[in-house]
């Protein structure tokens, strides 16, 4: 059923590998009732699975959306809980949530709910000859329960609203909740054929209309931001007035085209949108996307959080008090608001504006920032605070302050406490939470990568100090070694705190944190379950045979390993993850190795319905190697890979490897090797510069051939930076590397070691995959079936680089 079992199954044979390993296998694998038993299962673990988005607290409830997997469908379906704080038992059951649904935006009081909804209108309603969609946005009141307005969006003003609020979207309220505010893309100019054959009506439009320009890029043709971001070019901001349903784009921005123009070239991205406390204003992050001199080239978005980005402010009281008139006229008269400011003028990464409530005429704004800025994909970053004057509607000048700069090494910053054996590294995430204010203004929570796990952290944002909170939803369990990976939602209007709570052989469980929890920080903190989700039904697959497999917290285990290497200049742990299947007895284990993608990324203690599959179903230790280079091990740590990837990683994996196998749980002659993105670079590097090691390989879209990528990916900086090291990439321009540069990149690619590889190999591919493109894969492929390795490719048309889609995912992960 799994192509990875597959595989997986070839490295539990024994010591042989090969052919006639993979040939053992085939029996086994086509008798229907192992199909039947190994699909049940994973079902099971899938089921098991609790994806939470969309989690916030109003009016008493919490509301959490829970996104589960259709097999049937190959979709997923989303269902809203709505769990009572005071008797959570008392919830009522789940509602689906449509498909049509896009955002739900809860009001400050909890009194109106903002629902943005695409809709298909038929042709026969539009009379444009074909349904088209369109976006409204609906207005609940008394507290979310009476639908009092529905406000189509234009497609004149603007195109489709951004929701990928995990980066560039953001839908807020104003403070007196009449108001929104949101981002949107800005739509491309009008464009006809040379021979189109114009109507009078149309020749009215002649001076806005580019004859010629529906196939060259920026007129007819949008640059997007590569991977996940096809149809992302530029966004604007744009404000609603609720009552009136009056839309009016935010103009006095920094170098932005908010309307039809010339061309959708340069300027800045704007997204990340909130109001300022006092309504005066918005505050958002702008990115660079030509207009800053840094992307001559739109470079990929998604897990690059290294993109030239700022925060700028806006005032908007003219804008909102045109948008109070439900007429057109005098519209012309109004006075314009006075020009946008930059907040972060010497920072080169800032992003992720929130507001404290103002005390005294004052309000704390918090973002994110790193002054120097970093050239790798992620890093540490920094949290910065300004004084907002109410009455003024701006920042307070000569206010900024560096509350937690940034960690070059661990322990550098924190009172010496250790999580995991392991220093305060910095602070390593890429948003705020909503509400990250306490309510008395004096402390910010959020999540942080912690080594191999994500920890709730209070920060003082008087001396700047970060505490880590213990606490532990399974603490009736009498666990003394449990390393649970934590998130923080949002607090509670008592001052008590949302957060969630996962482990490798746990799915996420929601809960809270009592009022006293910052009191109590420095020591335990008690803690209340306020969902435990049981599994839901992922596909109508169901054999008479099948039981229950997965039991939360049993099957397998988990620990954290650390080791220092000898290798490279900074001495920074090693951390993994090993899992082992509980009634493994005195038999050695076959081991699968699993460094993750990124690079510049980490495998956390989190509950991964797959992996979890293999080890307690399929029997086998899976290790998941956070190597150096990884977030949340300080700075320093994470550079050094700049320059050294297919060297340092490659030893790290290695060292890791051995580490496991030196447990005396693992079987050394049943090592294999997996991963997807970077992790499929080095699944190759690994098979290739230890063949006796690794007995067999499965890779995802991996990078092969560095030189042969480089111009056509999405990411050419990864390419310069992580072969060639900090500072190799030339922001400001795009060019081919030279030949002395193609020479090290080939040097630092699995291809240079190719004739070294004896292990069978899968490969999977993403036909649709704009960060490493398949020929990278197929290449591969073609070049172990040359050699007459045992070879097999896995092709997913309509995937991208992730292979997230259900099905596909089911398949092979």
């Amino acid at each position: 059923m799994l192509a990875l079992l597959l595989l997986s199954i070839i490295i539990s044979s024994s010591a042989t590998s090969g052919l006639s390993a993979i040939k053992s296998t085939i029996p086994i694998m086509n008798q229907q009732h192992h199909h039947q038993r190994d699909a049940a299962a994973y079902q099971d673990f899938v089921s098991s699975a609790v994806d939470f988005s969309g989690c916030y607290v109003r009016n008493g409830f919490v509301t959490a959306t829970r996104s589960v997997r259709d097999i049937d469908t190959n979709s997923r379906r989303s269902f809203v809980y709505n769990i009572p704080l005071i008797s959570p038992s008392l919830a009522a059951p789940p509602m689906e949530l449509s498909a049509k649904i896009k955002a739900r935006i809860p009001s400050p009081s909890g009194d109106k709910l903002a629902v943005l909804v695409e809709e298909s209108v038929p042709s026969d309603i539009e009379g444009k000859g074909q349904d088209t969609k369109r976006h409204v946005m609906e207005i609940w009141t008394n507290k979310g329960h009476q639908l009092a307005k529905r406000i189509v969006l234009p497609s004149t003003i603007h195109g489709p609203v951004c929701t990928d609020f995990a980066w560039f979207g953001g839908i807020s309220w104003s403070p007196d909740e009449t108001a929104l505010v949101y981002s949107a893309e800005v739509n491309k100019p009008k464009t006809a054929s040379y021979f189109a054959v114009s109507s009078k009506e149309d020749d009215k439009e002649d001076d806005e209309t580019i004859v010629g320009g529906q196939y060259t890029l920026g007129v007819g043709k949008k640059e997007d931001w590569g991977e996940k971001y096809g149809t992302t070019a530029l966004l604007a901001l744009f404000c609603l007035n609720v009552s009136t349903g009056k839309i009016g784009a935010v103009e006095n921005v920094p170098a932005c085209t908010n309307t039809a123009s010339q061309t959708t070239d340069g300027n800045h991205v704007l997204g990340q949108p909130i109001f300022s406390p006092c309504g005066q204003a918005v505050v958002y992050t702008g990115w660079d996307a030509g207009g800053g001199g840094e992307m001559p080239r739109r470079l990929g978005a998604i897990y690059c959080y290294h993109r030239p980005c700022q925060i700028y402010s806006s005032p908007v009281s003219q804008l909102l008090k045109t948008l109070e008139i439900d007429t057109t006229e005098d519209e012309d008269e109004t006075v314009a608001d006075d020009n946008f400011v930059c907040i972060t003028p010497n920072d080169r990464l800032s992003r992720s504006p929130r507001f404290s409530s103002p005390s005294d005429g004052v309000a704390k704004l918090a973002y994110l920032s790193h002054t120097k800025g970093f050239d790798t994909h992620n890093g540490c970053m920094a949290l910065h605070t300004s004084d907002w004057c109410m009455s003024k509607g701006s920042v307070v000048d000569g206010s900024k302050k560096v509350v937690v700069d940034v960690v070059t090494l661990p322990g550098e910053r924190g009172d010496g406490e250790t999580i995991s054996g392991l220093k305060f590294p910095g602070l390593f995430l890429n948003q705020l939470s909503d509400r990250c204010f306490s309510p008395d203004g004096k402390f910010i929570l959020t999540s942080s990568q912690w080594g191999s796990v994500v920890r709730v952290v209070s920060i003082s944002l008087d001396d700047g100090s970060v505490t880590p909170l213990k606490f532990d939803m399974r603490d009736g369990d009498n666990r003394n070694d449990a390393e649970p990976s934590q998130q923080f939602v949002c607090f509670t209007d008592d001052g008590g705190a949302i957060v969630t709570q996962s482990e490798c052989n746990y799915p996420t469980m929601l809960g809270s944190l009592p009022s006293s929890f910052l009191t109590d920080a420095k020591g335990g903190i008690s803690s209340q379950v306020l969902a435990e989700l049981p599994s839901a039904a992922t596909s109508s697959f169901s054999p008479s045979s099948a039981g229950p497999c997965f039991k939360a917290g049993s099957g397998f285990s988990y620990k954290i390993m650390n080791i220092l290497p000898e290798h490279g200049d900074v001495k920074v742990d090693v951390s993994s993850i090993l899992l082992l299947p509980d009634d493994a007895g005195n038999e050695k284990l076959p081991l699968i190795v699993v460094p993750h993608g990124g690079p510049h990324s980490a495998t956390p203690t989190s509950f991964v319905p797959s992996y979890g599959y293999l080890c307690q179903h399929g029997k086998y230790a899976v290790l998941h190697v956070n190597f150096r280079g990884s977030t949340g091990f300080g700075q320093a740590a994470l550079e050094s890979l700049a320059g050294n990837a297919g060297t340092q990683d490659v030893l790290d994996v290695v060292a890791a490897t051995r580490a496991a196998i030196d447990t005396g749980a693992i079987d050394h002659e049943r090592v294999g090797i997996c991963g997807g993105s970077h992790g499929g670079f080095l699944a190759a590097h690994l098979s290739g510069q230890h063949p006796d090691l690794f007995k067999v390989a499965s890779m995802r879209n991996p990078c092969i051939n560095i030189a042969s990528m480089v111009t056509a990916t999405d990411i050419p900086d990864w390419c310069y930076v992580e072969t060639l090291g900090i500072g190799k990439y030339e922001w400001d321009n795009f060019r081919a590397p030279s030949k002395e540069e193609n020479d090290k990149m080939w040097d630092n690619s699995p291809i240079a070691h190719l004739e070294n590889v004896k292990a069978p190999t899968l490969v999977a591919l993403g036909m649709k995959d704009r960060r490493v493109p398949p020929s990278q894969g197929l290449e591969y492929f073609h070049s172990l079936r040359a050699k007459s390795l045992p070879t097999k490719l896995l092709v997913y048309e309509d995937c991208d680089h992730a292979i997230d889609r259900v099905v596909s995912e089911a398949d092979f992960w």
